[in-house]
């Protein structure tokens, strides 16, 4: 056989054999189903989440060299989204403790180019709901190109071109010759929620659970920044609700920390979308407004609490009118550091055995005719709705709301959280009945990713759940289904768990609201989702295995292992923060205490 020929099967062989399952069965008795992604007729290629459309013509594979390729733009001005991008993958590309070989040898064929046509030629400031995330991905020798209508679809074209890429056993990166690729999300919203009032996440760990959501594909942080248990958030308007709320000095998310994280995503194409939550979860509020927030009563008596009905003080009191004011000018602060068109305003769990309780308030509701709570919570409702308008700002609620009776703006969204499961109607139920009253709608039911079980592949469930699957409405009200999102609430996680928590974890939700519907095989997707999550290894995010298996010696604390690396961290990694070897700390040791010694007796 010719020697260029056999070095290119070679090469090829190694390339399919890299992305092989690496997955092993739980007993001989219960053996995996499939082989791998690459023998399934759905997906061809270990791509997370799975394209539109590929087309695969390869017949060998290209070399792309740390010294001679690069990525280039058609537009007209330099443009920081691209240039941040095109820095953050070519770390990618060329991760630290690899040690690539650049050169490219005579039978090698190279890749030397990358180049990004987009269409508006435009960059743009933040992302917002109509962004155009839509790619065309083409990889041939010579100059590959993504086309794409946006800088939003050309960063979502580039992660596809990077999980292209392999390395090779002589540790040359590789793609394979000829590629095709369509590809546009089935769903304009794909969040995730991370609460960081019950336990403070520090900026650094935030940052990088950005990086990983645009590695899946995710385009919205709904950032739960407050509640009951903790104001993080400075408030440079009222002083005290951030001394009085906060943990300590340390658990505090400055308005600079905040527009950093807005800026990170930013670069990332993804949405920073905060939370205020009321008239519950507010005792941190309270702390610092104890005059708004209802007394209870008991026996006659003001102050008493009734244990897993009420505490001595709890929820927003809506009848007093000095409350409103002060929750504008809250909002406003909002709209000034955050800058997405939306704020999502919570009330969810809005209790009414407080407000049962308060004499006070059940006269105020006879003066205004007022037989029922409902209609309390709508008046307060009505209040805050009007506030956030004023304010020209868009809203999302939790369904409580809508549940409760209160009919606000069409604009604004529903997002779902109830379900069967937890004592409620099925989620479908709610997402039926929504959207026919033409309320948009993000589902998050099915995917409360804190709640964690054992002895079974978890992420199937999440995977599986199909959100037009009991659709009872026509297609005009199914647009009405903006997406979805993945929330982990944090009673049980701070910086020291979240990534294992979120990774690969979150992955399958990711998948569910790019993909089209009919890629759902998660017997097929398991072996992607595995290389899913070695790919994360290797940027960087310590994500959790999802079987038995192995990904590499880059795994957390191998050798090759970028895990604490500053390529892929934040300012608590720089190389003086970092963990010291114990023996190269006390060798350093012996030669200072040496030389004091031996310039002790030279000068005596």
């Amino acid at each position: 056989m010719n020697k260029n020929l056999l070095g290119i099967v070679f090469v090829v062989l190694f390339y399919f054999g890299i992305s092989e399952s690496k997955l092993f069965y739980i007993e001989v008795k219960y053996p995996l189903l499939n082989v791998s992604s690459n023998q399934t007729k759905v997906v061809q290629l270990p791509l997370w989440p799975a394209p539109k459309f590929i087309k695969d013509s390869s017949k060998g594979v290209l070399v792309v060299s740390q010294n001679a390729f690069k990525m280039t733009t058609n537009l007209p001005q330099s443009c920081d989204i691209m240039e941040e991008s095109i820095k953050l993958y070519t770390k990618i590309f060329f991760p630290p403790k690899f040690d690539f070989d650049p050169t490219i040898a005579e039978t090698d064929i190279a890749l030397n180019e990358l180049n990004f046509e987009i269409v508006d030629q435009f960059c743009p400031g933040y992302p917002n709901t109509s962004i155009d995330e839509s790619y065309e991905l083409v990889v041939k020798s010579g100059v590959s190109k993504i086309k794409a209508n946006s800088v939003w679809g050309a960063l979502k074209g580039l992660e596809t071109f990077s999980q292209l890429t392999f390395i090779s056993e002589d540790n040359k990166l590789i793609i394979k010759d000829s590629i095709e690729i369509k590809d546009s999300p089935r769903f304009s919203y794909r969040g995730i929620l991370l609460d960081t009032a019950r336990h403070y996440i520090p900026v650094p760990i935030i940052k990088k659970q950005l990086d990983a959501m645009s590695y899946n594909k995710f385009n919205v942080f709904h950032w739960h920044i407050v509640d009951d248990q903790s104001f993080p958030f400075e408030s440079l308007k009222y002083p005290n609700l951030t001394q009085k709320g906060k943990y300590t000095n340390a658990h505090i998310y400055t308005q600079k920390d905040v527009k950093e994280i807005i800026d990170h995503a930013r670069l990332r194409g993804i949405r920073v979308i905060p939370e205020f939550d009321s008239p519950g979860h507010v005792e941190s509020f309270g702390r610092t407004f104890p005059q708004f927030i209802t007394v209870c009563w008991s026996d006659g008596k003001p102050y008493q609490a009734i244990y897993s009905v009420h505490g001595e003080a709890e929820i927003l009191n809506p009848t007093l009118d000095g409350l409103y004011p002060v929750l504008k000018d809250v909002l406003s602060e909002y709209k000034e550091v955050f800058q997405d068109e939306y704020i999502h305003l919570g009330m969810d769990e809005v209790y009414y055995d407080c407000w049962k309780s308060n004499p006070n308030i059940s006269e105020w509701m006879a003066e205004k005719n007022m037989t029922d709570y409902h209609q309390l919570e709508a008046y307060y409702s009505s209040k805050i709705l009007q506030i956030a308008k004023d304010l020209n700002k868009k809203v999302t609620v939790w369904q409580d709301v809508y549940d409760n009776g209160v009919r606000p703006e069409k604009t604004t969204q529903i997002q779902i959280w109830k379900d069967e499961a937890i004592g409620f109607s099925k989620w479908s139920h709610y997402l039926n009945d929504i959207t026919s009253n033409g309320y948009p709608v993000i589902l998050s039911s099915p995917w409360y990713i804190n709640f964690v079980s054992y002895g079974f592949q978890e992420w199937y469930k999440h995977y599986l759940i199909e959100p037009m699957a009991n659709f009872t409405g026509d297609a005009e009200q199914a647009k009405l289904l903006r997406g979805g999102e993945a929330c982990l609430w944090s009673e049980y996680v701070d910086g020291a768990n979240i990534e294992a928590r979120l990774w690969p974890r979150a992955s399958p939700i990711a998948e569910r609201l790019w993909s089209p519907s009919d890629i759902n095989d998660p017997e097929e997707a398991k072996f992607r989702l595995d290389e899913q999550r070695c790919r994360l290894l290797r940027r960087g995010i310590p994500a959790s295995p999802i079987l038995n298996g192995y990904c590499g010696d880059y795994e957390y604390g191998m050798k090759k292992s970028v895990i604490f690396e500053p390529e892929f961290n934040y300012d608590w990694l720089k190389n003086e923060n970092k963990i010291p070897n114990t023996n190269e700390s006390l060798r350093t040791k012996i030669n200072k205490y040496f030389i004091l010694i031996l310039a002790f007796i030279c000068f005596f």
